[in-house]
């Protein structure tokens, strides 16, 4: 998926939970709350299996001195507990994902079959960043109220089909593609340039997400595609608890830790985003 929407929802819903739950520590709520940038990074960052372990086990060391106001610890553990949170929805959603695009490309092969086609040119008509895109704009409109809620703007995916704001769009991507590659520090290994610069290029993820496809998809959804997708079903329930609790919190309401125990345990958390309400609420606890 994308790697930014989704994962930030089910942070930033986690987030609000935690911040009413009375079996999450109270120097992570804190640090959830005040370094949230830090957390939103990781969020969004892969690999995690590779450096959350020894990132946390240094906090666990200094507990001391982050509850002391640390703020370099502070941010190195918020970077850790966002990464936390990235795990639920790539457990859920990326085999939801591939499930979909493989039924919909066995449908499209079968019909293929007695077609006179070049076989290299048959491809999955299922494009699982579409599924994405429907999934992202979906959790913008819930999680992130179209824009109306922190982080965003409405602005995301306004369509802009003028020459010039084509031009912005494509100065806009230049320009994230830049604090990408910024971002894992170019000051190069003078004693191994050529390893230094292996490590960057197998880091650096490509910008591949089609903003176009995104304002589309979020402007006129294809209905078929909603169900296809199982965008309301599968994917985000209205009526999980998990989801109704995220909601409630959102909007203000004081959750007692009765109602946050009864959504935690309730079997009718159905849909994937449901679920990994529940398992990112377990993980801050």
């Amino acid at each position: 998926m994308s790697d930014l929407l989704t994962h930030w929802a089910v942070f930033d819903d986690s987030r609000r939970i935690a911040a009413q739950d009375e079996n999450v520590e109270p120097l992570f709520k804190t640090i959830l709350e005040e370094k949230r940038d830090y957390a939103r990074m990781g969020a969004i960052t892969r690999y995690g299996s590779q450096w959350m372990p020894p990132t946390l086990k240094s906090a666990r060391e200094r507990k001391e001195e982050a509850e002391g106001g640390d703020e370099r610890l502070q941010q190195k553990l918020a970077f850790a507990l966002g990464g936390i949170l990235h795990f639920p929805a790539d457990q859920i959603f990326k085999p939801l994902m591939s499930e979909l695009a493989q039924a919909d490309w066995d449908s499209t092969h079968h019909q293929m079959q007695g077609k006179k086609a070049d076989a290299g040119t048959v491809k999955n008509s299922t494009s699982i960043r579409e599924i994405s895109a429907y999934y992202d704009c979906h959790v913008f409109r819930k999680v992130y109220l179209t824009g109306q809620e922190d982080p965003f703007s409405r602005f995301l995916v306004t369509e802009n089909a003028t020459e010039p704001g084509q031009a912005l769009e494509a100065f806009v991507r230049s320009l994230f593609q830049r604090a990408l590659l910024s971002s894992h520090t170019l000051a190069p290994d003078r004693e191994d340039f050529d390893g230094w610069l292996d490590r960057l290029l197998d880091q650096v993820q490509p910008l591949y997400i089609d903003i176009g496809l995104y304002v589309r998809v979020f402007t006129a959804p294809d209905p078929e595609k909603i169900a296809a997708y199982r965008v309301e079903s599968d994917f985000y329930r209205d009526d999980d608890p998990m989801i109704r609790l995220a909601r409630a919190v959102q909007q203000g309401k004081d959750a007692s830790a009765a109602e946050i125990d009864d959504a935690l345990a309730s079997d009718e958390n159905r849909s994937g985003y449901g679920e990994c309400l529940r398992k990112g609420s377990a993980y801050c606890a």
